[in-house]
């Protein structure tokens, strides 16, 4: 507990300190994420707290250029290997007690296009919804499909990659990436400044189409590991349905599938996904400054193995740097093997500056 206090104490003091040094071509930001956890049931009964401090910087170099440089730590309990046994992980921000790179960037702008390079989270851009991302389990935010079933540039070890973006229009967009095909894990890599591009390890691509117009937003993307001989695709979509200015709602679909060439699917992990759920903007706050939303995710790993999470959160923005979110997840059969369903409790809080 003194090591986490002092973890944050730390943050806050940089933090403070970088905030007033911004210029217009020089940008400092940096956000602590916590979550207090307990939970019944899965392998055990138990609880803690586990954290993610992140900073990062943005400069602009020349017209349409701009370099970003970002470090992390993230430290605390372990929840779905010491109590949960879940396959989905019920916290997007558990990794364990490490501290590394989280990116290293150069991106251009060169009129409808946008081509980035260097270290970087290919879920940043790929694969995620805005009204998905508010949730607090893992599945949420990057499909399982494809996170679970080969090496992935994404949190906590994001990896070497180049992307590029188009813009057709105003609402059609597309945009296309390839990766390092081989992420090093903490133990070989243990501050993700481990770089070792082979031809061995292959190549991730990943390529992705986009509608976004009236308040919704429209994905379909296709992947491919050129090593690992698996491939697959995805496809997302939100749509707000209603909105009366003091509140709105916004629905939201995620499914995926994963397959390995001339095999068998149940010699894979997880070959298909499906997630669906709503966000209510505007509960009490008068001034939209709460949402609570109810979702599941449900993994299909083998032909007779399945999970399904089912989750419930209320999120209150306190002022523009402070949000505390009570989040409740039932895990219905976690791993798809014999653990007893978990039912957990997480009151996260974020500071942004």
């Amino acid at each position: 507990m003194k090591k986490t206090l002092s973890i944050l104490l730390y943050f806050i003091i940089i933090s403070f300190g970088v905030k007033n040094v911004n210029s217009q071509s020089l940008n400092f930001n940096a956000e602590y994420t916590g979550d207090f956890l307990y939970n019944v049931g899965g392998l055990s009964d138990g609880g803690g707290y586990l954290g993610y401090a992140k900073i990062g910087m943005e400069a602009t170099l020349w017209r349409g250029a701009s370099a970003h440089i970002g470090g992390a730590t993230t430290h605390g309990i372990t929840p779905t290997e010491m109590f949960i046994g879940d396959y989905q992980v019920v916290s997007n921000i558990e990794a364990g007690n490490y501290a590394f790179m989280e990116y290293l960037s150069l991106q251009q702008q060169l009129g409808k296009f946008s081509i980035k390079i260097g270290l970087q989270d290919m879920n940043e851009n790929f694969a995620s919804l805005d009204a998905a991302g508010e949730y607090v389990n893992s599945s949420f935010g990057i499909h399982p499909a494809l996170s679970s079933n080969m090496s992935v540039a994404i949190f906590p070890l994001t990896g070497l990659g180049a992307e590029i973006h188009y813009d057709i229009n105003d609402s059609w967009h597309v945009q296309a990436a390839v990766y390092d095909g081989e992420i090093p894990s903490f133990e070989d890599n243990q501050y993700n400044l481990n770089w070792h591009l082979n031809k061995d390890n292959g190549a991730l691509f990943i390529g992705e189409g986009q509608y976004i117009r009236d308040n919704g937003t429209y994905k379909l993307g296709a992947f491919y590991h050129t090593s690992e001989k698996k491939y697959g695709a995805y496809a997302n979509v939100e749509q707000e349905v209603w909105n009366n200015e003091r509140h709105s709602l916004k629905p939201f679909a995620q499914v995926s599938f994963a397959q390995v060439s001339d095999d068998i699917i149940s010699m894979i992990d997880n070959y298909f996904h499906f997630a669906m759920g709503a966000n209510f903007e505007g509960v009490f706050s008068k001034e939209n400054r709460d949402m609570a939303g109810i979702a599941f995710t449900s993994v299909f790993i083998s032909e007779r193995k399945n999970e399904t999470a089912i989750e419930f959160f209320y999120q209150y923005q306190i002022n523009d740097n402070l949000i505390i979110k009570p989040d409740i997840q039932y895990i219905v059969n976690p791993s798809g093997v014999d653990i007893d369903n978990a039912l957990v409790g997480i009151l996260r809080f974020a500071i942004g500056i």
